[in-house]
Order: structure tokens, then sequence, then C-alpha cells
């Protein structure tokens, strides 16, 4: 049996599929603190709610993995550290977790950075940035209602939380 020549019709423009566009993600720049010559910690732990500032600096047990050397396999082992020495850890376990984190009050270049210190600084995309704000915040409560444009505009000129777009190599 023989196949038959089929004819495919050109594809059009109309027919093009539309790969959307990728928004860019933003982080809190670490090295920017050690470049301007400030403490992430210090900024971070200032965002410490009321109980977890006065737990600042007294001992606590954290887990840490480290590797077996027998056996090569990562373990996970208690040690006594500071109180706060992972300030990332602390507001995601803790102080976000505060229906006050953040307010209506709130200017929204510092509500926008606490939400990144709330999900440890995973990149993020200024919609979605967005949406975690809505969770705090009725969004209509604010004149400004958080639209993404007055977002970016805040987030591409700040010069004070270290707020920039993340790029493959960045971090």
């Amino acid at each position: 049996m023989l196949d038959k020549e089929r004819t495919v019709p050109e594809a059009t423009e109309e027919d093009a599929i539309s790969v959307p566009e990728e928004r860019p993600r933003f982080y809190i720049d670490l090295q920017w603190y050690d470049d301007h010559g400030r403490s992430f910690r210090a900024v971070a732990q200032a965002r410490f709610c009321k109980s977890c500032q006065s737990k600042i600096g007294t001992e606590s047990q954290e887990r840490v993995p480290t590797v077996d050397e027998r056996t090569g396999r990562i373990v996970f082992e208690m040690r006594s550290t500071p109180f706060g020495s992972s300030p990332l850890s602390v507001i995601r376990n803790c102080c976000a977790r505060d229906k006050d984190y953040i307010t209506a009050e709130t200017p929204v270049l510092e509500a926008v950075f606490r939400v990144f210190l709330a999900n440890g600084n995973q990149p993020s995309d200024l919609q979605t940035v967005r949406e975690q704000l809505a969770e705090w915040v009725s969004l209509n409560a604010r004149p400004q209602a958080y639209s993404e444009e007055t977002i970016e505009q805040l987030v591409r000129s700040d010069d004070y939380y270290g707020l920039r777009e993340f790029r493959i190599g960045s971090e």
C-alpha cells in the first residue's frame, strides 16, 4: 500500500505559537551588602518580630547537615549557634507568620523586601511578589494598589535593600 503524499499548508503568523516572555526575577543580592559595607544579617535581624529580637545572641540548637566521613552520607547534627545567625530561616519560620509582618502602613519597597526575606530570598518575578503582598494586606487598601509597574520601578531604582534582577551566575 502506498502512502498518499499529504500537503501541509504553510504556517501563517496567526498560527505561530506564542512563547510567553519570561518575566524578570529579582532577589536580595547579599554581595551588594558586602560591596557597600553593610551587614545583611543586621538589616534582616531588624525585621525580626519582637519575640525573636529578644532572643538575638542567645544560644540555640540548630540542625546542620554534615558528611559522615565513614559512610559518605549526609547526616544532621545539632550544634549550638547564636540565635538569629541565619536570619532568613528565623523570618521564614517565625516572623513572617505574624499577621503584622507586613501591614497596609508598611512602605511598598520595605514590604517587597520583607516578601523576599519571608521566601528565603528565592528569586521571584514581581507578579508573584505582588500576589504574596496581597496575602498580607488588601491591595485596595493602598493608594497605589501595589501595581506591578510601581513595584518594578521601585525595585529597579533601589539603593537601600540590595534588590537586584536575578541573572544566571549572579547569586
